[in-house]
């Protein structure tokens, strides 16, 4: 607790310094079409299972439920050059410092860097970069829960990119290409070093004044990047894997009340290599997929906002494992009494394993499945339009019938951001 203080007076400093002079209208720095908007936020975390442990195993400090504070300081940075009318230019800054009070091994810092581009030319060409890069150690794993609980270090960097053309306001043609890269630090978690590459087609149509359909269609690779020679794994026997994926939906106008994607599909996954490293066998897989986001303003002070997301997850380049993960997220914001802002959310997900075992109550194996539930519920304070205080609580839980990897996480958050 002592060092969330001390991270409040360094931040109030930091602010004090430099907002004299630099603030302007509404709290943020303009030289015509670009804004410059830096921000440090300070929390104070208390957390009931630092390490999602569940409780049920007499040795081993990662399976018991251990507690402590943390103190996180957040400094941040964003350009923004606007186009008038056309779109955007963005690039960001965000980094994560957090420091453990009794357990301070397992402090660790992240650091992102994200670039953001957007472009509709008058005469129809549509333009976007978006690439997200993080380097990493905290305990938070990755899309595969890999390293769930524990300090991994490792980096990602995620590149979207989009060209296409616009034909008289009611119909779009674009070509995509996707690169995502993922290298873990350390020798033992090589299995999970991959590179992923897709290119794509979609084409769009007006059908309302704001509301597009579009139907799209995705060829792409995962390439795992190690060998090693202790797992016996190269690239004739690691699950390197190709896949085809069409999807259909929904799209909005920025106009509109609705926001974001409704996105739903069909993927086809087929590994280059039919066999493990120890010999056992890989299946092709098919399966339904999702990547829908919405947002709803009913009111100017109301947004409602809907996720459904579903994806085929490989487990390693080491194994025949994988899950079927499907997940849906509901939330609210609402703002009221001009300055206050009530945040709730619930999400659940389902990870439905393949040649995963755990064993039942009778001691027979079944395929492992997990339910994840996760609640918050939050109440920020604007005390100007530069600086906020929050409360909120954040409850995580994972029931699965592997029992080694059942959790439940409770934390309580105090915020103060700064942003100018």
């Amino acid at each position: 607790m002592k060092k969330f203080l001390l991270s409040v007076v360094l931040s109030a400093f930091v602010f004090l310094i430099l907002s004299p002079s630099a603030l302007q209208a509404e709290g943020r720095i303009k030289f015509g079409n670009l804004t410059i908007v830096p921000s440090v936020t300070a929390q104070a975390v208390y957390d009931d299972n630092i390490y999602l442990g569940n409780g049920k195993s007499s040795g081993g400090l990662a399976e018991d439920d251990v507690q402590d504070w943390i103190t996180h300081v957040k400094p941040g940075i964003l350009f923004n050059f606007n186009f008038p009318e056309r779109g955007s230019l963005n690039l960001g800054y965000q980094g994560d410092w957090a420091f453990y009070d009794d357990y301070s091994d397992n402090d660790w810092n992240s650091q992102q860097g994200k670039l953001d581009f957007n472009y509709n030319a008058p005469a129809g060409l549509i333009l976007g970069v978006t690439d997200t890069y993080n380097r990493s150690e905290d305990p938070y794993g990755d899309a595969n829960q890999y390293g769930l609980g524990q300090v991994t270090k490792r980096w990602t960097n995620d590149l979207r990119t989009k060209a296409g053309w616009e034909l008289g306001k009611t119909f779009r043609t674009i070509l995509y290409f996707n690169h995502y890269k993922q290298d873990y630090k350390y020798e033992k978690d090589d299995a999970q070093d991959y590179e992923d590459m897709e290119g794509g087609i979609g084409f769009g149509a007006k059908f309302l004044p704001k509301t597009w359909g579009f139907v799209r269609y995705f060829y792409g690779q995962r390439e795992y990047t190690e060998d090693n020679a202790t797992l016996n794994l190269n690239e004739d026997t690691n699950s390197d894997f190709s896949w085809h994926r069409v999807s259909a939906g929904l799209t909005w106008d920025p106009a509109a009340k609705i926001q974001g994607e409704l996105n739903v599909g069909y993927q086809w996954n087929a590994f280059n290599n039919d066999r493990t490293p120890t010999g056992a066998l890989r299946d092709d897989q098919d399966t339904w997929v999702a990547e829908t986001s919405l947002n709803y303003k009913p009111i100017e002070s109301t947004t409602l906002s809907l996720t459904l997301a579903r994806a085929v997850r490989v487990t390693g380049a080491d194994k025949n494992e994988y899950f079927e993960d499907t997940s849906v997220g509901f939330n609210l914001r609402q703002e009221f009494l001009r300055k206050l802002v009530f945040s709730a959310g619930f999400t659940y997900s389902l990870n439905d394993y393949e040649n995963a075992t755990a064993v039942d109550i009778w001691g027979r194996p079944v395929d492992r499945e997990d339910d994840n539930y996760i609640a918050t519920a939050g109440l920020d304070y604007n005390i100007q339009d530069w600086i906020s205080l929050g409360v909120a609580y954040k409850y995580n839980q994972k029931n699965s019938n592997d029992d080694s990897n059942d959790f439940t996480d409770n934390q309580v958050m105090a915020t103060l951001k700064l942003s100018y």
